[in-house]
């Protein structure tokens, strides 16, 4: 029927690119197994063909297909969500229309879906979501940390992974309802409309800022710290609440309650504690839908960073004080500066199991004594995209080459735009006037480290929970006095180059081997073997482990050399042209795995692990629901265990001077807290076990 035209070709469309995974995330396996059995005994007639609907008869049953595809398709079988003759109906239809189309997906047919999700607006996200819902998702989508968080591929159809909850949305086209999730999700509007946004953020456009929300005529602004001091004792007790009751046992009421102190929070401009809040009611969203990803483990690990946060809060606030490592800050905000001067200190690629490569430069700011990068990075689908050939590529700034022109260079930025944490901005309205520096003058400007001893105490100061994450402090220039030898070690497949200090003080210069580090490792190794002229530097990024400190090299600095030999040695690209070849002792290792050559974890003492065990057994259960002096009693033997192996910061009932009253809840809140910063400096993870 001509009439109908419209609707069957934007099915045919969508059809396409649904394979069997799109039709196990939207129903499941089972029902696609039963729905191809229906289509051998049964065969499907088109009852009806309109402009706005298309109906599909199998069996007893009909289903009907509109515009959006079959994710909005609905059957008058009794069940309540996709059915067998849903699928078999989209089957059936396309094999009507030529099938699903075998191959590799061309540039063509991978343009559609996202030109789609890169053309929602704010208008289309608050229809689909509601204005609430919209909030939330454009926070969600901020809080993420891209190459960490989420995860796309591109294809005839577009997958989403957004790291917590763990789903994946695939996208074949039918507007926002089309997203289709791979699990059950509560408030499923809101969750499409963050997996829009994080897409749209993750190919370099920010989502526009919702509304705020209507605030009445008559309504006053209230003081800060009043409000600050209400809150902080909302959300202690808020936690001790829901320990009290059980972590498996919370209510709608609950999750509730963790909604609003979130908002509160966030409005009373805590950021961090407005974040964790956020992470802490979806997780209990989860819960309550009882969904795979929920895990009460994970939820007792932010309850009780949460407790700690509050309580460094209130400690803060006794003196009039409100850190800024404590408050925290939007991540995704931008500061101008005007005018900057930068020295470049070299780059390197690097791919993230999430599905994200990039490039990363680095620069030391001598105004401000402090480091800083620029990245650029994609999807590792997107075509025609190599994080090094962008080293040589020109821009990002106006009157910059290329990020290899930067190393060894001074940068005089203008219009720059920074973010809190060190990030530079790649826009291209910032200006570089860019000069050389021969190696005198560049070591004149840099923070060198003579002695290694000193660089442990930085690390433990970064092992701290609310330390505030800062990865550019890891970062630092060594002198050493002597470079030994390089060797390979087979069975941790990296490279290991010692320095020594002055005194004598080892670091071991560390670079585990994969596919996208195998030049550098190459690179090291013959410099390495030519030797190292004295006075050398080395740019590096600190590592705690849990055999001790170590170092991964960035770069190398020649005080004697002119401007014209290029005083920064990038180890990652090798000036000389040289292909590195993978010798037989070195195993081929993908980037998605490259933290799996780092070191092993350390064993924790078997009493802390039995403290983290019980604290996870309790609170899942509540600690109303048994004899409060009984779990008292054993909390305290627990205790008494870690004292006798040098553990004292373990303290007992009568010595926790830190819980007012001693309630039970609190004490198991607080020793949590204590074990996975006990964890964290033993291992620099707070999650080892």
């Amino acid at each position: 029927m001509t009439a109908g035209r419209p609707v069957r070709e934007a099915l045919a469309a969508q059809l396409r690119a649904w394979d069997d995974e799109a039709w196990v995330a939207l129903a499941n396996r089972g029902l696609l197994r039963r729905a191809r059995k229906d289509l051998e005994q049964t065969q499907p007639t088109l009852e009806e063909e309109g402009q706005e609907e298309l109906r599909v008869r199998i069996g007893t049953h009909v289903v009907r297909f509109d515009a959006r595809g079959p994710a909005q398709a609905v059957c008058t079988c009794p069940s309540t969500g996709p059915c067998q003759h849903l699928v078999a109906a989209g089957l059936w239809l396309t094999s009507q229309s030529g099938g699903s189309i075998p191959g590799p997906a061309t540039a063509q047919d991978e343009a559609g879906p996202h030109d789609e999700l890169m053309g929602f607006g704010a208008a289309e996200l608050v229809a689909h979501a509601g204005r609430a819902g919209h909030r939330w998702a454009h926070q969600y989508a901020c809080d993420l940390e891209l190459e960490r968080d989420v995860r796309v591929i591109r294809g005839r159809s577009t997958s989403i992974t957004l790291a917590s909850p763990r789903v994946t949305f695939r996208y074949m086209g039918g507007g926002l309802a089309g997203l289709v999730a791979d699990i059950p999700l509560p408030s499923l509007g809101k969750y499409q409309a963050a997996a829009v946004l994080a897409y749209q953020r993750a190919h370099g456009t920010e989502p526009e800022p919702p509304a705020p929300a209507q605030r009445r005529a008559v309504e006053r602004e209230e003081p800060l710290e009043p409000s600050r001091a209400r809150l902080r004792e909302a959300t202690r007790r808020l936690l001790v609440d829901s320990v009290r009751l059980g972590l498996s046992h919370l209510s709608p009421a609950v999750h509730e309650r963790f909604e609003t102190v979130a908002v509160w929070a966030q409005g009373a401009s805590y950021h961090r504690l407005a974040l964790l809040l956020r992470r802490l009611a979806d997780h209990v969203e989860l819960l309550l839908a009882r969904s795979a990803q929920a895990d009460e483990e994970r939820l007792l690990d932010e309850a009780a960073l949460a407790f700690g946060l509050v309580a460094a809060l209130e400690a803060a606030a006794v003196h009039g004080a409100a850190p800024a490592h404590l408050v925290g800050q939007s991540r995704s905000r931008y500061d101008a500066v005007r005018r900057m001067e930068v020295v470049g200190l070299g780059s390197a690629p690097w791919h993230t199991g999430s599905g994200y490569h990039g490039l990363t430069t680095l620069f030391w700011w001598p105004e401000e004594q402090r480091f800083l990068s620029l990245t650029d990075a994609r999807p590792d689908t997107l075509a025609m995209w190599d994080p090094r050939t962008r080293h040589g590529a020109p821009g990002p700034w106006q009157g910059l080459a290329s990020p290899s022109a930067a190393a060894g260079a001074r940068l005089l930025l203008t219009d720059a735009q920074l973010s809190g944490n060190g990030r530079l901005s790649g826009v291209e309205r910032t200006q570089a006037a860019v000069s050389r520096l021969d190696g005198a003058q560049l070591t004149q400007q840099l923070p060198v480290v003579t002695a290694f001893g000193a660089l442990g105490e930085r690390a433990a100061e970064r092992a701290s929970l609310l330390a505030t994450p800062d990865p550019l402090r890891d970062w630092a220039v060594l002198a050493p006095a002597e470079f030994c030898a390089a060797s390979f070690d087979p069975v941790g497949q990296r490279l290991l180059w010692p320095v020594r200090d002055a005194d004598g003080t080892q670091l071991v210069l560390t670079l585990p081997w994969t596919t996208l580090t195998a030049p550098a490792v190459e690179h090291i190794e013959r410099v390495a073997a030519a030797g190292v002229r004295a006075g050398t530097l080395v740019v590096c990024r600190l590592l705690a482990t849990p055999q001790g400190l170590t170092a991964e090299p960035l770069s190398l600095v020649h005080p004697h050399r002119p401007a014209a030999e290029a005083p920064v040695q990038e180890l990652h690209f090798d000036e000389s042209g040289h292909r590195a070849e993978p010798p037989s002792t070195r195993t081929r290792v993908d980037e998605h795995d490259a933290g799996a050559v780092t070191t092993t974890s350390a064993r924790l003492p078997r009493e802390l692990t039995d403290l983290t065990s019980w604290h996870r057994r309790q609170a899942e259960r509540g600690t109303a629901a048994a004899s409060s002096p009984a779990l008292a009693a054993e909390l305290d033997r627990l205790h008494a265990r870690l004292r006798e192996t040098g553990l004292d910061v373990f303290g007992s009932d009568a010595q926790d001077s830190t819980v007012p009253g001693h309630d039970l809840a609190e004490r198991l809140l607080v020793s949590h807290f204590v074990a996975r910063q006990v964890q964290a400096l033993l291992t620099g993870s707070p999650d080892a076990e």
